[in-house]
């Protein structure tokens, strides 16, 4: 992986340690990992690089949460996770 692809994959990981979201388009991993197949190889790296994160931040291994979506696939981080249902009750 090219060291400017490691940053981008770094910057991502950051936003969802910091705004609890972030999302990684499929052509991106294509790119980032140059693979012509996404197989465990990209993940396994991801959550190796997200494991260190929390390791540098002292805080506790929490793997988060994954959602499919248009284009690729968005990462959902939260320390006290919640429900819409109990914000409107």
């Amino acid at each position: 992986m090219m060291k400017r692809h490691v940053d981008q994959v770094w910057a991502r990981l950051d936003e969802l340690y910091v705004k609890g979201t972030t999302f990684i388009g499929w052509g991106e991993l294509y790119h980032w990992y140059g693979i012509e197949r996404i197989s465990k190889a990209p993940w396994r790296d991801l959550n190796a690089k997200w494991e260190q994160l929390l390791d540098e931040k002292d805080e506790k291994y929490f793997d988060p949460q994954t959602a499919e979506v248009g284009g690729g696939i968005a990462f959902f981080y939260s320390k006290k996770p919640g429900h819409l249902s109990k914000l409107a009750a």
